[in-house]
């Protein structure tokens, strides 16, 4: 047939380009005794090696934070091993079948390795919620059993990715590899490096089995066009760029202030470079006692931020308080803008007001907003304050609480060893053989040794590491994420807490929070105590931090930075003022249980002092004259400047995406197809009237094949066509028939004939098709 497709169309697919069916063969084998799938030995299964090597790195990024990653890569050598062997026995369907199995066994698995407390959370809407969540970029390593996760899901694609590859279907492999690793991108556990190698792979094996056709060259330019251009266009889009895998597309205008990113309800923080603060008034609060303000709690470190885990839950009254003697602590927070978060003093045990109609119980056991707390609405919090001596925390012991040494002393396993060690000396140094003195040792070892500064670069690699042993300076962020990162390094449960500190006190009971206020600090479990709060930070230097930024705002008239209550009393003053009065020194006029300190003996002076401090703690810790930093945590899609900004990963996952289905409809034969239905339904006039005509005639020979039967080796047109007249074909064909033999045989046609034959077929076609005659 000429001037058209050919009727078989683009079927040179026996490389395994198309879908699986059970009447496929077994793949030839090679090597010793045939042992090993000829699919293996292909080129194209280089794109795939890669493809998966995307993913399964992902997957050992989570286990290199959870634990795990040998019996990871065992797992996955096993399933891939797995997927070889039965490729030679196992029926395409049947392996499919497999691998479902393989998916429900895995979540099994997970289900109840997670403690039957949390289990009960497991509701279809939770469990529903929580996979939106994921694919909305909601990390992986919330879960609370990450790492069996990570270790009964990995092997799925694995499995199947590789039975497909030994049967010479690359490219259904590797689609599969892009499925797993497209998961992770959404999640945003994939970085820039993978997301690439997983373009990269899905290329390789859809171009490398596009070459190994016979006659490939010549027979699919069209595909291998199609790859190399979303092999540079991808390539290009996800490209490795300074800043990590977040970098924007378009680049941010200034230094981010980002401090409602921590005070949030998130459920991740990830450390960034240099922060500006916001001097914005937030929430005014009226307590019994002064505080830290916190807003979130966090447990599992990635060796660039912090994850929340485990499941929330609708609040149903008073939550647990701390374990030891505490005494209660009442505020009322007024919200002075939009508030995501409720701060208290730790630890909040119940709420009232509107916000407790829809209050959710977070996985570390705190209350959160349901909702936004919209400006000028209040929340009624009541708290339980821990109340300790120094004397009650160092003979507190070790015996902690099932679950609290696991969960709490977590570190990656590519923590650098000589974190570990550097606190071994610390403590050793300091004569320290309780966790509460190692504790108390590590923070005056960070405040006496570093330095504060909002501007730092954002460092590669393990941050409390490169903060320990390559930078002079940091803000509260990479100060109490080292202080955890040192403590657990010595099998001390220790977390990361964000929330702000006191804030300028307006009266007695009143202090007025603002934006810069915004602060990040450590939490170290006792037995029998709970949470005792630590600060590392260097308050003299964040305290004249803050000054200089209000000064700023006052002076530049900035809105929102003052209340009738903290506005300057004339204008002849100097437009500062301190947040908090001066502090009475440490160990001054205490008595525990009146005071009742938030972290008693080393939370710093609360309302007159701490509790209990020894003479000789002076000055190592508490509450300072000024909370005068903001944590740096990268927020993907945040800037103040407004301007839009687009993740790279994201977008090349997407168009990952897109090549994966026209390159899998290429190969299943869709794309020719459609080719066809265009060329039937559209065609093209030619100058020469003799080519339209022959050309006319192979339309409607491709019509007439796919509604009755196609034109037998050895049978002429005029026989094929009155053949068919048999089985009812249209009259009108023989104008086509006419104007093909004079134009093949005899003196050629017009073009009046051409044009009649060209406009006959396409009435043919489209009134085979109503649908389409009905729009045109």
């Amino acid at each position: 047939m000429s001037g058209g497709p050919s009727a078989g169309g683009d079927d040179a697919l026996g490389d395994g380009g198309g879908p699986p069916t059970d009447r496929e063969s077994s793949p030839d084998g090679v090597g010793p005794l045939g042992l090993v799938p000829a699919g293996l030995v292909q080129p194209a299964a280089a794109g795939v090696a890669l493809a998966t090597a995307a993913y399964v790195g992902v997957f050992l990024s989570i286990t290199d934070v959870v634990g795990g990653s040998a019996r990871l890569a065992v797992a996955v050598a096993v399933a891939a091993a797995a997927g070889v062997a039965v490729a030679r026995v196992l029926a395409p369907r049947a392996a499919v079948l497999v691998t479902g199995g393989l998916f429900v066994a895995g979540l099994a698995v997970y289900y109840f390795s997670v403690p039957a407390s949390q289990r009960a959370l497991f509701s279809v809407r939770n469990v529903a919620f929580d996979t939106v969540s994921l694919l909305t970029g909601l990390s992986v390593l919330r879960l609370t059993a990450a790492e069996l996760w990570a270790l009964s899901l990995a092997p799925v694609p694995t499995f199947l990715t590789w039975y497909l590859a030994a049967r010479g279907r690359h490219v259904a492999g590797a689609s599969v590899a892009a499925g797993a690793l497209g998961f992770f991108v959404l999640t945003g556990d994939a970085g820039t490096a993978a997301t690439l190698a997983g373009v990269v792979g899905v290329s390789l094996a859809a171009g490398l089995t596009t070459l190994s056709a016979p006659g490939a060259l010549a027979a699919r330019r069209g595909t291998l066009a199609t790859v190399l251009a979303a092999m540079v266009l991808l390539s290009a889009t996800v490209a490795v760029v300074p800043g990590g895998a977040t970098q924007p597309l378009l680049s941010d205008r200034g230094t981010p202030g980002i401090e409602s990113s921590i005070v949030g309800t998130q459920d991740d923080v990830r450390v960034a470079g240099s922060v500006r603060l916001s001097p914005e008034v937030r929430f005014t609060v009226e307590s019994t006692q002064e505080s830290y303000w916190s807003t979130s709690t966090f447990d599992r470190y990635t060796g660039d931020g912090w994850v929340r885990t485990g499941e929330t839950a609708p609040y149903d009254g008073p939550v647990e308080g701390p374990p030891g003697t505490t005494v209660q602590v009442d505020q009322t927070v007024t919200a002075e803008t939009d508030l995501d978060a409720i701060p208290a003093a730790h630890k909040p045990v119940s709420v009232g007001g509107q916000t407790a109609r829809s209050a959710q119980v977070d996985g570390e056991g705190r209350i959160q907003p349901g909702t936004t707390v919209p400006e000028d609405d209040t929340i009624d919090v009541e708290s339980e304050v821990l109340v300790a001596t120094p004397e009650d925390l160092r003979t507190a012991g070790t015996d902690y609480p099932a679950g609290i040494e696991e969960r709490y002393t977590q570190l990656p396993e590519s923590t650098p060893d000589r974190v570990g060690e550097l606190t071994g000396e610390i403590r050793t140094e300091a004569g320290a053989d309780n966790p509460y003195d190692t504790a108390r040792a590590v923070e005056r070892y960070l405040e006496e040794s570093k330095e504060y500064s909002l501007t730092v670069q954002r460092p590669e690699g393990d941050v409390a590491d490169a903060f320990l042993f390559e930078m002079d300076a940091g803000y509260c962020v990479y100060f109490a994420t080292t202080m955890v990162a040192m403590l657990r390094s010595q099998d001390i449960p220790a977390r990361f807490v964000t929330g702000y500190g006191p804030g300028e006190r307006v009266a007695q009971d009143e202090w007025v929070v603002r934006g810069q206020d915004a602060h990040a600090w450590v939490q170290v479990y006792v037995p029998d105590h709970g949470w005792v709060r630590f600060d590392p930070t260097p308050s003299a230097e964040r305290a004249e931090a803050r000054d200089v930024r209000l000064t700023e705002a006052r002076n530049a008239g900035e809105a929102g930075v003052d209340t009738d209550r903290t506005v300057p009393e004339s204008e002849d003053e100097p437009a500062s003022t301190p947040t908090t009065p001066t502090a009475e020194p440490n160990g001054n006029d205490t008595d525990a249980e009146t005071n009742g300190s938030d972290d008693a003996a080393v939370g710093g002076p609360e309302a007159g002092g701490p509790a209990g401090l020894d003479p000789d703690d002076t000055g190592a810790s508490g509450i300072d004259t000024v909370s005068a930093d903001v944590t740096g945590v990268e927020v993907e899609g945040e800037r103040d400047d407004g301007g839009l900004s687009v993740d790279r990963d994201a977008v090349g996952y997407g168009l990952l995406l897109l090549f994966g289905v026209v390159a899998g409809a290429h190969h299943v034969g869709a794309t020719s197809r459609a080719y066809r239905a265009l060329w039937l339904r559209f065609p093209f006039r030619r100058r020469d009237p003799d080519s339209d005509a022959l050309r006319a005639y192979a339309r409607l020979e491709y019509l007439l094949e796919r509604r009755y039967r196609a034109r037998r080796p050895g049978e002429t047109p005029r026989a094929y066509l009155s053949a068919l007249e048999l089985r009812g074909v249209d009259e009108r064909t023989a104008v086509i028939r006419d104007a093909y033999e004079r134009a093949r045989y005899g003196d050629g046609v017009d073009r009046e004939t051409a044009d009649a034959a060209v406009r006959t077929v396409r009435r043919l076609a489209l009134e085979a098709t109503p649908l389409v005659r009905r729009f045109l």
